[in-house]
């Protein structure tokens, strides 16, 4: 019987991960000691996500789920330990309003400061308010992943009160997997 070996040689496959969301409910309290720099992230509360996907990343959009009874006292920034410094997601806008639910795109058509003003609302599901941030997030496209992103939220004023509910990282990108074919037979 004539036994025919085939030797396959490692390969690597590129694989596109397209788009991955992670997300964390860390229920953290928020009050007026949570904020101390308001324009650099320092200070305030903060929470991670870890993201263990390999490749460069090509666009970042950040939701966020606050309830708060005066939003206009809430400030966002997120940032990456693969670098991009720490972008300024919104802040100080529509001083009256309750809650801060939404979604920060870049590619939005309005700002966070025109959808969650005094007389919009962003409040109910995350997708009540997409939004442009008030710094861009393309400061984190080109750089590559695995990372821990950080989101900082506080409230800089007297007053009010409210809880650090929920958040989402999705993180759009593409990376290579490499993929080793063993040798095999065929008899």
């Amino acid at each position: 019987m004539k036994k025919i070996i085939i030797t396959m040689l490692v390969c690597c496959v590129s694989v596109a991960w397209a788009q991955v969301s992670h997300n964390s409910s860390p229920g953290t309290a928020i009050n007026s000691s949570t904020c101390v720099d308001n324009t650099s992230g320092a200070g305030g509360i903060t929470d991670t996500i870890v993201f263990a996907e390999t490749g460069t990343i090509s666009d970042v959009d950040v939701r966020v789920e606050i309830d708060h009874t005066w939003r206009g006292d809430l400030q966002f920034d997120v940032s990456y330990s693969g670098g991009g410094g720490n972008v300024y997601l919104a802040g100080d806008h529509d001083g009256s309003g309750d809650n801060y639910y939404a979604t920060f795109d870049d590619e939005a058509g309005t700002t966070c400061a025109t959808t969650c003003g005094v007389t919009t609302n962003c409040v109910g599901t995350a997708t009540a308010a997409i939004c442009q941030p008030n710094s861009p997030l393309t400061a984190f496209d080109g750089l590559t992943s695995p990372g821990t992103w950080t989101l900082s939220v506080c409230d800089d004023a007297g007053g009010d009160e409210g809880t650090f509910q929920f958040w989402e990282m999705t993180v759009s990108g593409s990376g290579g997997l490499p993929v080793e074919l063993q040798g095999f037979s065929v008899e």
